[in-house]
């Protein structure tokens, strides 16, 4: 559906990972920046890595070493048996186990699944248990002599993953380029696909004053200078915002002068498991769909019209959405088509068919996608937004519940890297007046997105009539066959 959104607090309220986090027990865990080889300023680098087996049983991890700039990843790691309660510790990893002088990229330490004797009973691979948990720390430092500087590394688990799907944006503030600091970027794409992320430069308001997009290829590292995306800036807080695919991302602070290096933990927008996480999971099949009904704050009965205008940017902004007599199946559902057509200045910019069903029992209206034009001087010129359940991994979202919770948060759209909308319900009881007339008892809902993150649209909706307003436009009129 379209989508309007205006600047929300760019810079959000953002709650610290605790210390602990990064040494959460898991069965798996990634070290995004180590090195053997040389570096700035005559530096020379190597890394130690100590894994520590927390059960009381022994556990095999297999340590794996992911090359940055490598055309292959897959490269077979080494295994190591640990004992209950002990701890291996792998000096100069890189060397010592991969036999490689010189190499920059990222550890992977995991357990492994053993598989059981054959003939045994249930002679199948054995998952590993509930107790086979480790965690994973790595120094990685420059040696002068006799002397030693560098920084330590938590292993992050699968809670430090942001994605397009899921929390998409991490936080890291005290990131400095100016006479005394420089600072480091460094990432992992944990999945075996491509993954994009935003990196912005925010000042102490805020604003963003730099920012690049870049892709990772499959599984590959990253460490590259922020001050790639402009130098002299002083201090500043990182943002990434990951818009496909999946991987952690963080920032390391250097002293130009004696080029000792500080990690910068990063920070979520929500703790993995925090109450406050969007809902993505519907009882699908639980319900019976129908192509037409209603719930107070959505009517999908063909022939149904609204008309919202406004005005946007100084210029004059139509949006008509009609109910259509149209139906259409996706992944194995009758929808109804609801046709949004917005214009600019009386010229069509954009025309979407959403599909839309009800489900019976809840009066939930769920949301199977939408096929979008973008229009630019009467023609065609694209369908961004364009997406179907079932299809690239899409699903059905709610764009209304048939009960309004204040407080719910939920998505409405789940195609991952090309619809993320989600919602908000945060007030209910408004009276609202509009071209149209005034309206009791309406509800509000604000919607985000990971993939715009900053951006928020607001939306009230009013009982037996829907949307009433969506940003700078509100409703001017209603058309509906069913009025007496």
């Amino acid at each position: 559906m379209t989508k309007k959104a205006i600047a929300a607090c760019v810079l959000a309220t953002v709650a610290a990972i605790p210390a602990a986090l990064a040494l959460h027990p898991d069965d798996e865990m990634w070290i995004p920046a180590a090195a053997r080889g040389q570096g700035k300023a005559g530096s020379f680098w190597m890394t130690d890595l100590v894994v520590m087996n927390l059960g009381e049983e022994a556990v095999t991890v297999e340590v794996s070493w992911l090359e940055r700039d490598a055309d292959n990843r897959e490269a077979e790691g080494v295994e190591f048996v640990i004992g209950g309660g002990a701890t291996l510790t792998l000096e100069d990893v890189v060397l010592s186990v991969f036999g490689l002088e010189e190499a920059y990229g990222a550890l992977h330490v995991e357990v492994v699944e053993e598989e059981e004797e054959e003939g045994s009973p249930g002679a199948t691979a054995a998952e590993a248990g509930d107790d086979d948990e480790i965690i994973a720390h790595a120094r990685v430092y420059s040696r002068n002599g006799s002397l030693t500087v560098g920084q330590g590394l938590e292993g992050f688990t699968s809670a430090a993953i942001i994605s397009a799907d899921r929390e998409a944006t991490t936080h890291v503030i005290g990131a400095s380029d100016d006479g005394s600091y420089r600072s480091n970027w460094y990432g992992q794409n944990t999945s075996e696909e491509a993954t994009e992320v935003i990196v912005e430069l925010l000042d102490a308001g805020g604003e963003v004053i730099a920012a690049g997009t870049f892709t990772l290829a499959p599984l590959a590292p990253v460490m590259s200078p922020l001050s790639d995306l402009g130098e002299g800036l002083g201090d500043f807080a990182v943002r990434f915002t990951v818009t496909s695919g999946e991987g952690i991302f963080g920032v390391s602070k250097v002293d130009r002068l004696t080029n000792d290096p500080t990690t910068l933990e990063p920070h979520w927008e929500c703790d993995e498991g925090d109450e406050g996480e969007f809902t993505d999971e519907f009882s699908i099949d639980a319900c019976t769909f129908a192509t037409t009904g209603s719930n107070p704050f959505f009517i999908l009965q063909p022939g149904y019209r609204l008309i919202l205008e406004g005005e946007e940017d100084g210029e004059e902004v139509e949006v008509i959405i009609t109910v259509l007599a149209e139906t259409e199946a996706v992944d194995g559902v009758e929808t109804r088509v609801l046709e949004e057509r917005e214009s600019v200045d009386g010229e069509l910019v954009e025309v979407s068919r959403n599909f839309m069903a009800v489900c019976v029992e809840t009066g939930d209206v769920f949301y199977f996608g939408e096929d979008v034009d973008i229009y630019d001087g009467g023609e065609i010129v694209g369908h961004d937004g364009a997406w179907r359940a079932g299809e690239g991994g899409a699903k059905p979202g709610i764009v209304m519940p048939g009960r309004f919770l204040l407080g719910a948060r939920y998505y409405q759209e789940i195609a991952p890297g090309v619809a993320l909308d989600r919602a908000e319900n945060v007030a209910m009881g408004l009276e609202v007046t509009t071209a149209a007339g005034t309206f009791e008892d309406c509800v509000r809902v604000d919607e985000t997105s990971p993939l715009e993150p900053g951006d928020v649209s607001v939306k009230i909706y009013a009982p037996g009539a829907g949307l009433i307003f969506d940003d700078g436009v509100e409703l001017a009129e209603v058309v509906n066959p069913a009025a007496p």
